[in-house]
């Protein structure tokens, strides 16, 4: 595809500071013209009001992000041009982030310059995921790089996240290319986790905790640990790996429970380590105080959407006063939040009012982010999502 294939689209005045600044992302309201009239996954360019252009991209009229840029002003969209992206994104992972590990997330979207595509890579076995449909329809391409560099044992394809549905496109997934092992066992940081990549939640593993399980590790050694919303187990081997006296996780999916019990006897720490599937909320009621420690407490993203934010405000707030009651004066709180509309400032303002709920106070060991492989444009706050906080419960 030549530049001189794409049409054009300008901007309002004043529109492209956000883009100079390196986001990439373009709002319908910022389009001086109606963006109903392109074909939906076309390429276009963008243009300043004073018709600079600011690169290439594709546009969906039917969303409010209507353009995601991709290349820059007069590079083209070509199939090396991908290559090369996604060839450096997973050089970055190998020798910056995670020197010889099999272990990655190979493309984080936006931050890589490919929107709409998620890659993980777990040892032999690669996991994509496209989100919009400028990526859909280069989803044969994507396949076929993909092949072609890492020559996996299987590609898995995880179209099931709900946000596909503004884009128009349907949910699915499935294996593209050859097969998953059963079980399948991937090696992190020197632990052994079964994982599921075409069933298990994400792309069936948590990577955008691992440099934060790795921090928990300095503070546990002798500590009885509580782990909530535990899945298939990856803070708790991480705490009973590091030398805590006992873990408890607690998670309701039997599946994520049975995956970390299986985890717990391959690592030699079944003894250490028990697994109990109950509902979290539930489990609340039968604690008493002080029973732990330390308590890691990772829900999923309880705010999906802006207009749920009241509700989960209430729910991250009730989890972490029970939490804090949970814990030994001057025990360990790791209180997490998935959810990208639940912003620093609405994390410290419930944990304040959940301390204040349950006697206690707050002294802030560390505040931490995702890990090195889910990387943070700094033009683009929506590409960090993950707030975690090591607190000592006073």
């Amino acid at each position: 595809m030549m530049m001189s294939d794409l049409k054009r689209i300008d901007l309002f005045p004043g529109r492209e500071k956000r883009l100079l600044q390196g986001h990439r992302w373009v709002f319908s309201n910022e389009i001086s013209g109606n963006p109903s009239e392109f074909e939906p996954g076309s390429w276009v360019t963008v243009h300043s009001s004073k018709g600079a252009c600011l690169g290439s991209g594709y546009i969906n009229p039917h969303s409010l992000i209507a353009v995601r840029l991709v290349c820059p002003p007069h590079e083209k969209p070509s199939p090396d041009f991908f290559r090369d992206l996604i060839k450096k994104a997973a050089w970055r992972r190998q020798a910056m982030f995670y020197p010889d590990s099999p272990c990655a997330r190979v493309v984080y979207g936006e931050a890589d310059g490919l929107p709409g595509l998620i890659v993980d890579r777990y040892g032999e076995i690669l996991v994509y995921q496209i989100s919009t449909l400028g990526m859909a329809l280069m989803e044969n391409l994507v396949k076929e790089i993909l092949l072609d560099l890492f020559r996996p044992r299987a590609l898995v394809f995880r179209h099931d996240t709900p946000v596909r549905t503004l884009e128009g496109l349907p949910l699915q997934k499935g294996v593209a290319h050859g097969d998953i092992p059963d079980p399948c066992w991937i090696e992190i940081d020197g632990l052994e986790f079964m994982i599921d990549p075409l069933n298990g939640q994400k792309t069936g593993f948590y990577l955008d905790q691992r440099d934060n399980r790795g921090v928990l590790r300095r503070w546990v050694k002798g500590k009885r640990v509580l782990d909530l919303f535990c899945y298939n187990g990856a803070w708790s081997l991480s705490a009973a790996s590091a030398g805590a006296q006992e873990v408890l996780g607690v998670d309701q999916s039997s599946e994520g429970i049975i995956q970390a019990r299986s985890g717990a006897a391959r690592n030699n720490l079944e003894h250490i380590c028990r697994f109990q599937e109950e509902e979290v909320f539930y489990f609340f009621r039968t604690l008493k105080k002080g029973a732990f420690d330390i308590i890691v407490l990772d829900p999923p993203a309880f705010a999906k959407t802006k207009g749920t934010i009241a509700q989960a405000i209430k729910g991250y707030t009730d989890i972490n006063r029970r939490a804090m009651l949970a814990l030994e004066p001057g025990g360990i709180l790791v209180s997490c939040s998935c959810s990208y509309h639940l912003s620093e400032e609405m994390l410290r303002d419930l944990l304040l009012k959940a301390a204040q709920a349950s006697g206690r106070q707050l002294r802030l060991l560390e505040a931490r982010s995702q890990a090195m492989d889910h990387p943070v444009l700094l033009a683009m706050p929506e590409t960090r999502y993950l707030k975690c906080y090591f607190l000592e419960v006073l």
